[in-house]
């Protein structure tokens, strides 16, 4: 039989390890979809509130963006580029290339953790995007390069649909046609548009809707 001090220490362990078992469980806790289906995109486009446009990575994080959502960039206001991809040659040879400094006062610039970038829904802005795969794609393959791995990445460029009021104009002054198409809003705002199980009830409601348009037209009919 456990005397009272026994019983009170292993009390204290057990409440001491709730904050840590909690912490656990929500790190390998699912992360919620974070997508749009196409029929909702096209209404959220319709009625003013969102725009398209495009999103470019590495097959590999496209895959788990169309899952979870754009993850943020980690690199923008208030940190130094060089430092920060070290490790990553394909965005270092882009950031020798364009000049890229980072920032402390730019608001224009991404913030790291909170934005990502985007390109405009014009054939300019899909090229800027391939752009983006390609260069995702580099740094996947470059990380794999020591693997035995027949299939490489070949990049990706995804549709998304962006909150409007989230928008703003990228830092960039290159005077190019690609760069004038990109664009920075958060993270969270630049949605994968994704058709999903949700589409059952996309085609449900484009049905009712096509259903009522009928009946009111018939109404009209009869009336005259």
């Amino acid at each position: 039989m456990k005397t009272y001090k026994q019983f009170n220490q292993e009390l204290n362990e057990r409440v001491n390890l709730r904050p840590i078992i909690k912490g656990a469980s929500n790190f390998f806790k699912k992360k919620p979809p974070r997508s749009i289906d196409p029929f909702f995109a096209n209404k959220a486009v319709e009625r003013g509130t969102m725009v398209r446009g495009f999103h470019g990575q590495s097959a590999k994080n496209i895959a788990q963006y169309k899952k979870t959502g754009v993850t943020p960039t980690v690199s923008g206001i208030r940190s130094d580029p060089m430092q920060r991809y070290k490790n990553n040659p394909a965005t270092l040879d882009w950031i020798k290339r364009t000049g890229y400094k980072g920032s402390s006062t730019n608001q224009k610039m991404a913030r790291p953790g909170i934005d990502a970038y985007f390109a405009t829904a014009t054939k300019e802005g899909k090229r800027q995007a391939g752009l983006y795969a390609k260069r995702g794609a580099r740094y996947q393959n470059e990380k794999l390069k020591n693997i035995l791995n027949p299939r490489k990445d070949k990049g990706e460029v995804m549709d998304v649909v962006v909150k409007k009021n989230s928008i703003r104009k990228s830092w960039k002054n290159l005077k190019t046609a690609g760069t004038e198409t990109e664009r920075i809003a958060k993270a969270q705002d630049i949605i994968p548009v994704v058709p999903g199980p949700s589409s059952r009830i996309a085609k449900y409601r484009l049905m009712q809707l096509k259903k009522t348009k009928h009946q009111n037209l018939s109404k009209k009919n009869n009336i005259a």
